[in-house]
């Protein structure tokens, strides 16, 4: 899913692997496991995706994986 956001290209969620891969316009796509869909869908519907992506996903202490 593209989002409309100055740091942030693409998501794409899995609800039932609770993994979201996250695609940044600056480059790289990182996937983050045990991602809740309830904070999928608050990124997703964010004013702001980029900064609840940093504050809430980042730095929610998920496991997260440079992909490329």
């Amino acid at each position: 899913m593209t989002l409309s956001s100055r740091e942030i290209a693409a998501v794409d969620y899995d609800p039932n692997a609770l993994r979201l891969e996250v695609e940044l316009r600056k480059g790289g796509v990182y996937e983050i496991l045990g991602v809740p869909e309830t904070i999928y869908q608050t990124l997703i519907t964010s004013q702001s995706p980029g900064t609840y992506y940093h504050l809430h996903i980042r730095k929610g202490g998920y496991r997260m994986t440079r992909l490329r």
